[in-house]
């Protein structure tokens, strides 16, 4: 296993999404919580990892000089490229992937997770170079029904190895870059890098998050993330 220390890691953070379900008309990763806009959050966290070379940044064309606005005025220095995001993370992701001059592992984000941790993103990014793919995850706590169409009950669904997917994800650049080159002969509907890299053989490592790891997609969550960031 290479030194972690030793490795090229590339940060790539999709952040296009223009936050629909939220009913505002500013996109989500702008909105301020606690006086910060949200996209921040997560940047100045990659930003002092001292294990990730490089941030690229993926916006819908209109925002990314509104993007590179942010990052001159929080100081964020390893910002090297913000690109075109797609109408789909999948594809934003895939565009800031294309942007990669030189890496051996990339670490991908969500933008509109603000509250991850220089802990996470270490851990993970040590499982993904020891296993070559790794994701932050939750392991399920709930009960989990299973029902039909209508809303019905038809089954309950043993919890036993259920985990909710969040990010970060790391993955060896070449694993990534294979995995894309297999989607583009035939293509499948995914919603996470790991499930692309899934369906290739590669074994992927779960390394527990964090409950306050929340994705920013409704009103409530908008309504958590600002007790959150109010915490001491």
């Amino acid at each position: 296993m290479p030194s972690i220390n030793k490795v090229r890691v590339t940060a790539l953070v999709p952040a296009a999404g223009r936050g629909t379900r939220l009913g505002t008309t500013v996109p989500k990763q702008f909105i301020a919580i606690n006086g910060k806009p949200l996209l921040v959050y997560s940047l100045e966290v990659l930003d002092d990892a001292q294990d990730i070379g490089e941030i690229i940044i993926a916006a819908q064309a209109p925002d990314i000089d509104t993007i590179r606005v942010l990052v001159r005025e929080f100081g964020i220095k390893k910002v090297v490229d913000v690109v075109r995001g797609g109408e789909e993370r999948t594809q934003s992701v895939r565009n800031a992937f294309s942007a990669i001059t030189a890496a051996d592992y990339v670490l991908i984000h969500d933008g509109v997770r603000p509250f991850i941790t220089g802990d996470i993103v270490q851990r993970v990014l040590a499982a993904g170079i020891q296993y070559g793919a790794a994701i932050s995850a939750l392991p399920v706590t709930d009960t989990v029904k299973f029902t039909d169409k209508d809303g019905i009950i038809v089954r309950n669904i043993n919890r036993h190895g259920l985990w909710l997917a969040q990010t970060p994800q790391v993955f060896r650049y070449r694993t990534l870059a294979e995995a894309y080159r297999r989607y583009d002969e035939h293509p499948i509907d995914i919603t996470d890098e790991s499930g692309l890299v899934e369906v290739t053989g590669v074994k992927v490592k779960t390394v527990p998050g964090s409950i306050l790891n929340i994705k920013i997609t409704l009103e409530e969550d908008l309504v958590l993330a600002n007790m959150i960031a109010g915490m001491p």
